[in-house]
């Protein structure tokens, strides 16, 4: 029995993992966050900087950082394949390969684009340059990247901390962890030391970066003895690797990439308030996922496949409601619309320590996730969220998504669909705010 229900599990998260991008435009999500927090209501411009020439200015500390940042998390996280010795970042002082030998030493994606620019929230008037999507993300669909203003920047330029931090905060989305698999079809990922990828669909254009923006830390034991790869996630990998280098930074004086660094960072803390990245199955609980398995087991592979639609429908349709409500209130310039409110960080900041990723972002997302399953359940028509013969994507639903929500649950469950909408980003604004705190504690 065990090795079916492996099987099913697999199969389930293969397909769920389809949408791994949590809230679409993570710059909807952290401007107001960034923008509230005391520290930015006060800081100074700071001066763009290419990534070559921040390593180059920092090798040796770099190096050494990297090398204890390998140590601790080999010895800390709960699963970690460790990075093969000849990828160790050295101090050459070669200029030429420095990005290369940086990006193998932190296995990201080597063709990620790195380039100094602004990526600001739909309706904002930035001057400069406009910078195509292509030399933002590796993807050949950019999405959301088409409709927002991306503006280049040159090196030694002064910008805003705020818009380092929020431009930062979507990169991730934009191919770092694209390809990074030895069944992934590319010369790094064979190189790298994940091995197979454990969940997630390698043939869609973003289904490889599935294992490294979900996290399934609060399951059942039942769950990971009968699928151990359930423990193979690397957002606290991320977590912690970004927060180091972020640190490193503003201990060198280099604070466009200590602001860089730290938006990377936050952009898995956002994925993680989103309860669909941190249960793979919301609404089912451990023994209905069981009894899927046991009908599979006397052929019956319906229910299986019935379950995982209707999880993928509904993950993909609160990032799209979500999406629609601020990227319109933005568009009107009402900032103090609910939602973007929600994300203003309230006082006291909490504490934040090595565990707090796992023990308290994961874990709030991973309470709230029954409860958000049956809010979309109630909120939108069968077809969106009920029913099992549809795709969701093929709906074409965006364009409408509000006045649909409207029609079917009427004004009050609107509103009530917001509140829960609002009330997951409350919580990354905590979240967020600790993060991004502990790092500006090592600037001071």
């Amino acid at each position: 029995m065990t090795i079916y229900l492996y099987r099913i599990l697999f199969i389930s998260l293969a397909l769920l993992s389809t949408q791994v991008g949590a809230w679409t435009n993570h710059t909807l999500v952290s401007q107001e966050l960034v923008t509230s927090m005391d520290h930015f209501k006060q800081a100074k411009p700071v001066k763009a900087e290419s990534l070559e020439s921040f390593l180059m200015a920092n090798e040796e500390a770099i190096a050494a950082f990297l090398q204890l940042d390998e140590a601790w998390m080999a010895q800390n996280l709960w699963h970690y394949n460790p990075r093969p010795k000849a990828l160790a970042f050295k101090a050459t002082g070669n200029r030429e390969d420095v990005v290369k030998r940086f990006t193998q030493a932190i296995r990201v994606n080597p063709n990620t684009r790195f380039a100094l620019y602004i990526q600001g929230v739909p309706g904002s008037e930035q001057k400069g340059e406009k910078f195509a999507p292509a030399y933002v993300s590796v993807f050949k669909n950019h999405g959301h990247l088409n409709d927002v203003p991306l503006i280049a920047l040159k090196e030694g330029e002064l910008v805003s901390p705020v818009d380092v931090v929020v431009s930062a905060n979507d990169e991730p989305d934009h191919g770092h962890d694209i390809g990074l698999f030895t069944d992934s079809g590319t010369d790094y990922g064979l190189e790298y030391g994940f091995g197979k990828q454990p969940f997630g669909n390698p043939n869609l254009e973003y289904g490889t970066q599935a294992p490294f923006h979900m996290g399934f830390y609060h399951e059942p034991s039942i769950l990971y003895a009968v699928g151990g790869f359930l423990k193979e996630t690397y957002p606290q990998m991320r977590v912690h690797q970004y927060k180091g280098l972020a640190e490193l930074a503003f201990k060198k004086g280099h604070d466009y990439w200590g602001y860089r660094f730290m938006g990377w960072g936050l952009h898995y803390i956002a994925d993680f308030s989103n309860p669909y990245h941190v249960t793979p199955v919301p609404g089912n609980s451990t023994v209905s996922t069981i009894w899927l398995g046991i009908l599979g087991i006397l052929g019956f592979e319906e229910p299986q496949k019935e379950a995982v639609q209707l999880v993928s429908n509904r993950h993909t349709v609160l990032e799209d409601f979500q999406y629609a409500v601020m990227t319109r209130s933005y568009l009107e310039h009402n900032q103090q619309h609910q939602t973007i409110q929600s994300l203003s960080v309230k006082q006291p900041i909490m504490a934040y320590d090595v565990n707090t990723f796992v023990d308290v972002f994961a874990k709030t997302a991973y309470d709230k996730a029954d409860h958000i399953d049956a809010v979309l359940e109630a909120s939108f028509p069968f077809d969106y969220v009920q029913n099992t013969q549809v795709e969701y994507s093929d709906l074409n639903a965006l364009p409408t998504l509000e006045s649909t929500v409207k029609q079917h649950s009427g004004e009050a469950g609107y509103k009530n669909l917001v509140n829960d909408v609002s009330d997951l980003l409350g919580d990354f604004s905590k979240h967020g705010a600790a993060y991004m705190d502990a790092i500006l504690k090592a600037k001071q």
